[in-house]
């Protein structure tokens, strides 16, 4: 979910004919690379010893011509290598004979020099369906993908990734609550673009198979809502369940007694969009252009789901505000105190991204308070949960979780 994403022939430890070619997103595509793989690689991405050798071996053999290297930020999830050919590109490309490596048939034909390659341990294979309906639906803000059909030892898997142009907004967002007019007028252009990201997935919303009630016979369906046997997800089959959770775990009675009104609030909601919802909508994840702020890209898509429309929402707050004196690895240091601040702008941003969101869904004026629901449902998924590693089955308390309570009430008491 978070924290800190054409055919091959066989060739040199590449085998298979023609596969789909399947889309999809990494978590770390921009950053930048290091001159060498780091010590801690192996053991931080669950590899045996000498699997990563045998990876990067066969990885050159597909990729002659071409360096290879770690990215200096990594996901817990997965490890991301750049790829980039040392000389310059011939036949269009890092794709080779028959759409195998070195052809121009492939995610380099438009002449890009560049590529990303993500290793991935079994339990956090991307789903490509998935992957395939973040670029349907966004377009070209999810960067193309295949999976490359290695050998690999271990359940590894491997994908070959786009890299997509733009600044992790993570890099850039201002940490002081006043703002001058430059910085101003660039949140401004950041919140039209995310309300307008918002907007593209009502188009290719569920609306119709929300109407069914072809519930699975394990889900706990009988008293939710119509739109959620459309949830299939990890996390969106389990809505209920976790919200139930939520009510009566969270650590003091304001959020359980919010947790409760969210689950009473969406199993009366019917009739209501099921759309793709990224899965870690955060700064990190969103690539801007450094000089106007316009998003250029949304990485990470490996924890995305068919969710209740708006469940992503969470991502709005992150873009109004900072953390002022993080914690660290979650937890409060003596004497520290974490405060999530909000821009002195705060409101008029909040304001715009509706007006926008309207204006390019003007349906949704009727349901606005469900869509807030929605949003609430997300920040209480999303922050009520511990990571744990990518468990998200357990409830945050106030010894474990500082970081994300402080996420959590602030997002939960603004609206």
């Amino acid at each position: 979910m978070r924290r800190n994403s054409a055919g091959w022939s066989r060739a040199m430890g590449c085998e298979g004919g023609t596969s789909p070619f399947p889309l999809s997103i990494s978590t770390t595509l921009t950053s930048t690379p290091t001159n060498s793989m780091s010590n801690s690689t192996p053991t931080r991405h669950g590899f045996a010893d000498g699997y990563l050798e045998f990876c990067m071996m066969l990885l050159r053999n597909v990729y002659r011509e071409c360096k290879i290297e770690e990215f200096g930020e990594q996901g817990f999830c997965s490890l991301t290598l750049l790829v980039t050919h040392v000389t310059c590109l011939r036949d269009g490309g890092l794709m080779s004979e028959e759409g195998g490596p070195g052809s121009g048939d492939g995610l380099e034909g438009s002449g890009c020099k560049e590529l990303v390659v993500q290793l991935r341990p079994g339990q956090h294979a991307l789903d490509l369906e998935i992957a395939r309906a973040a670029c349907t639906t966004y377009r070209c803000l999810a960067p193309k993908i295949r999976y490359l059909d290695l050998k690999l030892p271990g359940g590894l898997h491997a994908y070959e990734m786009q890299r997509l142009r733009g600044t992790p907004l993570s890099r850039l967002r201002p940490r002081c609550r006043t703002l001058d007019s430059d910085a101003s007028k660039k949140l401004q252009r950041l919140i039209a673009d995310f309300a307008s990201i918002i907007a593209q997935s009502w188009s290719t919303s569920s609306k119709e198979a929300t109407l069914s009630r072809n519930a699975r016979a394990d889900s706990p369906m009988n008293d939710a809502t119509d739109m959620l046997p459309s949830c299939t997800g990890r996390v969106g089959s389990s809505i209920i369940n976790r919200l139930r959770k939520l009510a009566s775990e969270l650590p003091d009675w304001p959020l359980r007694n919010r947790a409760q009104a969210t689950l009473k609030a969406v199993c009366g909601m019917v009739g209501y969009p099921v759309v793709l919802n990224h899965g870690d909508l955060i700064p990190s994840n969103i690539l801007v252009d450094e000089d106007t702020w316009r998003i250029t890209g949304l990485v990470d898509w490996a924890e995305a789901e068919m969710l209740p429309f708006g469940t992503c929402l969470y991502g709005l707050e992150y873009l109004l505000g900072f953390m002022d004196n993080p914690l660290s690895d979650g937890c409060l240091q003596p004497g520290g105190h974490a405060v999530f601040r909000y821009f002195d702008i705060a409101a008029e941003l909040r304001e715009l991204f509706w007006m926008r969101l309207l204006d390019a869904v003007p349906e949704l004026d009727g349901r606005l308070r469900d869509v807030k629901v929605m949003r609430d449902l997300g920040v209480l998924l999303w922050r009520g949960f511990a990571w744990d590693e990518g468990a998200i089955d357990r409830v945050v308390n106030e010894v474990d979780d500082a970081e994300e309570l402080v996420y959590l009430r602030t997002f939960l008491n603004t609206s």
